[in-house]
């Protein structure tokens, strides 16, 4: 049976498309945190080879290189939702052999089963819909033995933008990330053996809180749904940085976010 995507699916996954979209020739100018994150999954990686490898969620592409160094893949996939970072990944590894270039939903993944070795995502997880849909194509998909590698954000990330909004309005503007502890039942839940987690306090600093929030905007994570700027007054916009500003110490104007990193494998078959 086809199992149609209900309307406000649809709209979403074209809103989050056009997002990056948007970001996709800003993102590597202003991916500082995203730089720190993959460069700690990176280093989790439990395999030294695979024959296909599937980057989930890639973006511009700042994982594809490293992933083709190490693991020398007769098959790079690399998948995204939004086109223009498709268009920038695949310019920026032009020469890179056996790169295919996927537009795709990570929740229906136009792959057979069985047919990765490796699926590695950083910090694209987080966008998804529905979890267990999402883990349930993950197995799907990997080899009997191979291995999901991923990060996400998760609950409690960006707490100083919720606390700059108290008192200002009683609309959400930071998005709500899944528990760990619901992250690893969906995991489990899918068939995959989690192997390792880590949940991890990550902390950046910047000059302004305009800079913070540029710091989103500009690789495509805005704070809700929409655009948070353009949703709300100029004047409560002003008020919003006021009350951020008087976050700041002698490094800065913070933003935390908290991540997770997973290692987890589908069972081999004896």
């Amino acid at each position: 049976m086809l199992i149609t995507p209900d309307i406000s699916t649809l709209s979403y996954k074209r809103q989050l498309a056009k997002r990056f979209d948007r970001a996709s020739r800003s993102y590597d100018s202003y991916a500082d945190f995203q730089k720190i994150v993959l460069d700690r999954l990176l280093a989790m990686l439990p395999l030294s080879q695979a024959d296909v490898v599937l980057d989930l969620g890639t973006g511009t592409g700042q994982a594809l290189g490293i992933l083709s160094q190490q693991l020398k893949p007769k098959c790079n996939i690399a998948l995204d939702l939004s086109p223009q970072m498709l268009t920038v990944a695949r310019e920026r590894f032009s020469a890179l052999p056996n790169l295919h270039c996927v537009c795709a939903d990570a929740e229906r993944l136009p792959f057979q089963e069985k047919s990765c070795d490796l699926v590695f995502s950083s910090l694209a997880v987080q966008w998804c819909l529905s979890p267990l849909d999402l883990f349930n194509e993950l197995f799907r998909v990997t080899k009997p033995g191979g291995y999901v590698v991923f990060s996400t954000l998760s609950q409690g990330s960006m707490p100083e933008i919720s606390q700059a909004w108290v008192g200002l309005d009683s609309q959400r503007h930071v998005h709500d990330y899944m528990a760990q502890d619901a992250l690893l039942d969906c995991i489990k839940a899918s068939g995959l053996n989690l192997l390792s987690s880590q949940l991890s306090d990550i902390l950046m600093w910047f000059d302004s809180p305009e800079a913070a929030i540029y710091s989103l905007k500009k690789v495509g994570a805005s704070l809700i749904a929409g655009d948070a700027h353009s949703s709300v007054s100029p004047t409560r916009w002003k008020a919003f940085l006021r009350e951020y500003e008087k976050q700041r110490d002698e490094r800065g104007v913070p933003l935390s976010y908290q991540v997770s990193f997973i290692v987890a494998q589908r069972p081999a078959i004896v």
